[in-house]
């Protein structure tokens, strides 16, 4: 699980990637925190663990198509958050990588591989990503379980998206 949230966290420029994954026992979800660069924790209970992702000789599940981007312009995508959820947050989100206008279904693109990638893990299991914004104290985060609309957040603003979001 570590191998793969450090390879999806590469692939999509994510500052760092949280897995709550369920046990399916109703007990507490076993935790896999997993930043860009650096160690992963594992956590059952009380019980953790450090170990570094790239050292595992473990293979990554399969990744959905992905195209790393950040930051993101944060009034842009403020903008697109608060107006009618739905159609209006998937116009005109802009960024800039790597000196390089992004496109504006960015956020779409990401908010989809993360659906696709929790659809990998047991159905009550939650997959988060943190993405820069162009304020560093104000990043994007993108949530998603299986069967639940994803929830997005800037800083401590959360939004829950339409249950068709993305299309």
């Amino acid at each position: 699980m570590a191998v793969t949230l450090r390879a999806f966290t590469r692939a999509a420029g994510a500052e760092a990637a949280i897995l709550l994954l369920d046990r399916g026992d109703g007990g507490q979800p076993f935790v896999v925190e997993c930043p860009f660069e650096g160690l992963a924790l594992l956590a059952e209970g009380e019980h953790t663990v450090h170990l570094d992702p790239d050292r595992l000789s473990a293979d990554s599940l399969p990744l959905p198509p992905l195209n790393a981007a950040g930051p993101f312009e944060l009034e842009a995508v403020r903008e697109q958050i608060d107006a009618p959820l739905g159609p209006g947050v998937r116009h005109g989100i802009s960024s800039e990588a790597r000196g390089q206008a992004v496109a504006p279904d960015e956020i779409e693109q990401l908010a989809r591989a993360l659906r696709q990638l929790t659809s990998r893990f047991p159905e009550r299991s939650v997959l988060s990503a943190t993405f820069p914004t162009t304020d560093p104290d104000v990043p994007l985060h993108i949530a998603a379980r299986t069967g639940d609309p994803l929830v997005l957040a800037l800083g401590d603003d959360q939004f829950e998206m339409p249950p068709d979001w993305p299309a």
